[in-house]
Parts: C-alpha cells; sequence; structure tokens
C-alpha cells in the first residue's frame, strides 16, 4: 500500500489546483519586452522579487505565449505593477489585439524595452538566467532599473481582482478585533472558527482571515491542541515590554546622540511630525494610523544606532501589539504622550543626550501607567 502524500496518490486536478491556488493573494503585472517583430506584453501574476543583494527579479510566463518567446530572444523584460482601478490594463494584455499598446503611454527603458509610465511601479530587468518548468519557463533577472510612484497595487485573489474582496475582508477583521479589543471574549478564550463566521455574519474564509490577521496583531495565538485562543494582556507583559523598549532606547541615546548625521535627525524629526498630526487635542484622528507612525518613530529612534542586534531586539518585542491592548478602542488619550517624545526629539536634535534620556523615561512612565489604568478598569486582565 503506498502511504498518504506520496507519488502514488491520484494528482490534484487542475479545477481544483486553481481554486486553492487562488486563495493565494499576488501582486498584478504587465510583463513587456521588444524585439525587432515589435512590442510584446502580457498579463503576469507569477512575478516576484528574487533577491536583493543583488537586486533580482522573477517572473515566469507560460511558452505557448509570444511574449515568453519574445523574452528569450531578447533577453530583457519589464515588470510594469498595476496600481487599484488598473484593472482594465490587466484585462487588455491578458487577451489577443494587434497592439496592445494602444492609448498607452510607453517610455523606452534603458534596456530598450517598453516601459508603461502610468503603472504604479517600473522594473527594467537583464535576463541571466531561464528554467523551464513544465508549461511554463522562469526568467531570473538583474534588476538595472526600478522606480515606483505613490499608491495602492492591484491585486489577483479568489480568481479576480481582489481589490473587493480585500476590502470586505479587512472590514471583517476591524469588526473580530473590536469584539476583542472590547473584552467580548474572556482571556483564554477559544475562538472557533464557525462561532467566529457565525456571530460576523461572514463565510468562513473571512473569518479565517480575520483569525491569522489577529494573531498576527498577537492578540490571539494559535495553540496546537486547542485552536486560536485569546490572548491575556496583564500588568507584567505591559511592564516587561515597556521596560524592554526604554532600555533599548537608552542604550542607543548613550550610544549615539551628538554624533546623529544632520539626514537621520531630520527623518526622526519628520517621524515625530507624522505621527503628533494623528493625535489633535486628546483624541486619535486615525488609531491604527499612529499605532503605525508612533512604531515607525520609535524604529527609528532605534536605527540611529545602525545596529542589526537593537533593531532585531526592538522589533522582537511586539510594541503594537501591546500598544493596541494598552489604548484599548477608547478614541481618547492625552497629548502628554506627544509631549514625551517631542522631547525625545528635541533632545537628540540638540545632542542633549541627558534631555532625551528624561524623556525616554518619562514616556515609558506615561505608557506604564495607561496601562495601569486600563486594567484598574477591567479587573486587572484584559
Amino acid at each position: 500500500m503506498t502511504a498518504p502524500g506520496t507519488a502514488g496518490d491520484p494528482p490534484v486536478d487542475a479545477a481544483t489546483f486553481r481554486h486553492v491556488v487562488g486563495h493565494l493573494a499576488s501582486g498584478v503585472t504587465l510583463v513587456t519586452t521588444s524585439t525587432d517583430r515589435g512590442r510584446f506584453g502580457m498579463t503576469a501574476s507569477s512575478v516576484t522579487s528574487l533577491s536583493l543583494d543583488p537586486p533580482m527579479m522573477l517572473a515566469c510566463l507560460n511558452k505557448s505565449s509570444t511574449t515568453c518567446a519574445a523574452v528569450s530572444s531578447a533577453g530583457a523584460y519589464a515588470v510594469n505593477v498595476l496600481g487599484q482601478g488598473q484593472g482594465h490594463l490587466a484585462q487588455q494584455f491578458a487577451s489577443p489585439a494587434p497592439d496592445k499598446f494602444a492609448g498607452l503611454r510607453v517610455a523606452r527603458g534603458v534596456l530598450g524595452v517598453p516601459v508603461l509610465s502610468d503603472a504604479l511601479a517600473r522594473i527594467e530587468c537583464e535576463v541571466v538566467e531561464e528554467v523551464g518548468a513544465a508549461t511554463h519557463t522562469i526568467f531570473l533577472g538583474r534588476v538595472v532599473s526600478a522606480e515606483a510612484d505613490e499608491g495602492s497595487p492591484l491585486t489577483y485573489f479568489r480568481g479576480g481582482f481582489g481589490r473587493f474582496e480585500f476590502a470586505r475582508d479587512d472590514e471583517v477583521y476591524q469588526r473580530a478585533r473590536l469584539q476583542v479589543l472590547e473584552r467580548m471574549y474572556a482571556p483564554d478564550a477559544v475562538l472557533h472558527l464557525d462561532d467566529l463566521a457565525y456571530s460576523l455574519g461572514v463565510d468562513k474564509p473571512a473569518a479565517f482571515y480575520a483569525l491569522t490577521r489577529l494573531t498576527a496583531d498577537g492578540l490571539v495565538r494559535r495553540d496546537p491542541e486547542r485552536g486560536y485562543v485569546v490572548v491575556p494582556f496583564d500588568l507584567r507583559t505591559s511592564d516587561e515590554t515597556f521596560a524592554a523598549r526604554c532600555a533599548i532606547e537608552l542604550g542607543v541615546i548613550d550610544m549615539v546622540v551628538g554624533r546623529v548625521p544632520e539626514a537621520e535627525v531630520a527623518e526622526l524629526r519628520h517621524r515625530f511630525e507624522a505621527m503628533a498630526a494623528l493625535l489633535v487635542g486628546e483624541r486619535f484622528v486615525d488609531f491604527d494610523g499612529y499605532l503605525d507612525a508612533n512604531y515607525a518613530f520609535h524604529e527609528t529612534l532605534v536605527s540611529l544606532a545602525h545596529s542589526a542586534p537593537l533593531t532585531t531586539a526592538f522589533a522582537q518585542l511586539h510594541i503594537k501589539s501591546v500598544m493596541t491592548r494598552s489604548f484599548g478602542v477608547t478614541p481618547v488619550t492625552s497629548q502628554s504622550f506627544i509631549e514625551a517624545q517631542r522631547g525625545i526629539t528635541e533632545g537628540v536634535e540638540r545632542g542633549d543626550a541627558d534631555a532625551a534620556r528624561a524623556a525616554v523615561y518619562r514616556y515609558t512612565e506615561l505608557a506604564t501607567q495607561r496601562v495601569r489604568q486600563i486594567l484598574e478598569q477591567t479587573g486587572g486582565r484584559l
């Protein structure tokens, strides 16, 4: 008897495989090139970055396409990343046409390949290797030019362009997150997929997406035996996390304040201003945006030391998760948090290590007090 999972099992049929991998979200790109026979292009989602050093891209193209043959002949290609609202271009390049580039702004890239000026991002690659794989050819390309504009990418998900699917799933995640933060579930309670889907009035895939996002947030953990469990939050957890962040930042200040390059000081100021703009008076303009901006500010402060171990240690604190639980769901907070972080910024700017250190201590004290207030309101645990 052949053991399960071996080559003796019936192969997965194409329809089933297509359905399953449709749940793997991917960006939508147009791969373009040119030869002496003209310009060629096709819609492709099997495109990804391969390495950073050296910068390389991977593009997987069907051997039956004329674009695949053209890329092989030209030895070069461009990856044009589409933005939201450009789904019509994906359809245009996925369908046969005498001139797929008709009506588009097209520039000639440094490798001589056509580049779409209005694409969200444009990456030109020189083919360094071709690998045959069943019905496709994999092109490994060395990046020679890359540029991007502001905006959000078009995505392919569940057999179609996934902007609307993602918008719906993100809304479901936000509702599930609110339930956890408002303590609708007891600490250490098990979140069953069926029950969560029923309570949110959604299908299981959307509920599962919410659970995976909650796990990434640190609000839920995956227990091998019990399933998804609400993570308890107590004073010890927050105290240890904030104390660790304080120690890291104090170490950075002692290492670098007074010797920070002007450009890096300016970046810290930029991060502070972006964060401060999201707290007006005593209210968050955008709570999630504030959390992201706050993390970016403190991450930038730690990065001043140019120390990989310190940066890694800071990342492993999962500060955003702790802050989410600390602030809860209330839109009200205090400007004293901003003022303490302003003190850190100004201390670095003036080269005043003592002032910066005092501000770090003050910010840590405020954060610790905030958690104590929340825990007093909830009986000691979240």
